[in-house]
């Protein structure tokens, strides 16, 4: 009775593990990932379920058999066996992203984790992979999401870094514009006063002198040595007066065309009476060591903002007259732009030049390769910006050792 109801125990026993084992093969056979059942001692594949099927492309009579690594590509194929290999001494393996082959080339993403397990009496290794490549592709959308992100913040950091130059520097302007109008008005007056005097003076001088030569004068006087010395050093004096104020009344009428505070708004203008008027402004700088040539050319007026293409070229000859150490030669040219309509102004100096490594560079703001203290590293940045807002182009060629030519292209305007 007793070896009986044993019999009988032991026998409803492996029916209900029998029972078991079958449900776990149903659940692994419809799991929601791909199941592969491997021989420990040859990495063969035993068993796989349905996902597995789907996502390699083979039956699973096709699968029964195949070393597990052979479903990898490539050099992936040595990492699966060294993780098998691995799985076998520790008895478990680490979570990973690899890929299958399919059976028709194509590659899957997937997710591997692996053990070993007892089914049904058996030692085996049971892998499961998870299919993520819709994972791995929207992964590496949002990768390149957020690089075109970065690159758009970084390009609106410089377009905000390069207006606010801009503004900073238009604010200096302005407050120049201001002192410059408010100093040429303070000048004006005794300027015109001295004007009108001396051409007054000028006037009696030469009615005197006229006097003295009259053949009605005594000859003492008409010929009378320290008179006619006298005379002479007066008219020398007043020729330098008369070119003195004129130069005085030039320079103040230069400060005042080049500030144009009242120009808020595009308006036709001649180039060449902005760049006269800046040269004028910068000849302090270039005066006894650098000759000015100007090859102007026939060119139309353009629609455009005269105060802040001013400052364009003012810009533009510092920069030229700072890049030559001793004398040289700067270079203006115009010309009529050769298609579109427009104009081309060319600035050009024989000093030190660029090094080629910086061209790329000179229009960012801040960048200089002056010494401290020389240039703040935003005249070419503002260059570049008002030219593009004025629909223009800046274009610039440099030999170290040779010199620079910037070559500003404006269109007509509208």
């Amino acid at each position: 009775m007793t070896g009986r109801k044993t019999t009988v125990n032991d026998n409803g026993d492996f029916s209900r593990m029998e029972d078991e084992l079958e449900k776990c093969r149903m659940m692994i056979k419809h799991a929601g990932n791909a199941i592969f059942g491997i021989d420990p001692e040859s990495g063969r594949i035993i068993e796989a379920n349905i996902k597995a099927e789907e996502v390699t492309g083979f039956t699973g009579a096709e699968l029964a058999g195949m070393k597990i690594w052979e479903l990898h590509p490539g050099a992936e194929k040595e990492l699966a066996r060294v993780l098998f290999e691995r799985v076998v001494s520790e008895g478990k393996g680490e979570e990973c992203d690899m890929s299958f082959e399919r059976k028709d080339g194509t590659v899957v993403k997937i997710e591997v984790t692996a053990s070993i397990i007892d089914f049904g009496g058996r030692r085996i290794i049971q892998r499961i992979c998870r299919d993520i490549t819709e994972r791995t592709r929207l992964r590496d959308e949002l990768v390149l999401a957020n690089e075109d992100l970065e690159q758009k913040v970084q390009e609106r950091t410089r377009e905000l870094r390069e207006k606010q130059a801009q503004l900073v520097q238009s604010e200096k302007m302005a407050a120049l514009g201001n002192l410059v109008a408010g100093v040429a008005h303070e000048i004006n007056t005794p300027l015109g006063a001295l004007h009108s005097n001396v051409d007054i003076f000028i006037r009696t001088f030469d009615k005197i002198r006229t006097l003295v030569s009259d053949p009605s004068t005594p000859a003492e006087v008409r010929e009378n040595p320290e008179l006619l010395k006298l005379i002479d050093a007066i008219d020398e004096v007043n020729t330098v007066s008369r070119m003195a104020t004129r130069r005085i009344v030039n320079i103040v009428n230069s400060l005042r065309n080049f500030a144009r505070l009242e120009e808020a708004e595009r308006k036709d203008a001649d180039l060449h009476e902005g760049i006269e008027s800046t040269l004028t402004l910068v000849h302090h700088q270039m005066k006894n060591r650098i000759e000015v040539v100007k090859n102007y050319g026939e060119i139309p007026r353009i629609r455009c903002y005269p105060n802040q293409l001013n400052q364009v070229f003012m810009n533009l000859l510092v920069n030229a007259a700072q890049a030559i150490e001793g004398n040289g030669t700067i270079t203006v040219t115009t010309r009529r732009r050769k298609s579109g309509g427009g104009v081309v102004v060319e600035v050009s100096d024989d000093g030190r030049g660029i090094d080629p490594e910086n061209l790329s560079k000179i229009f960012d703001p801040g960048f200089t390769t002056k010494g401290a203290g020389v240039g703040t590293g935003l005249g070419l940045s503002i260059v570049y910006q008002i030219v593009k807002d004025h629909g223009g182009e800046v274009e610039v060629e440099s030999q170290p050792g040779v010199g620079t030519t910037f070559r500003v292209v404006l269109p007509a305007g509208n």
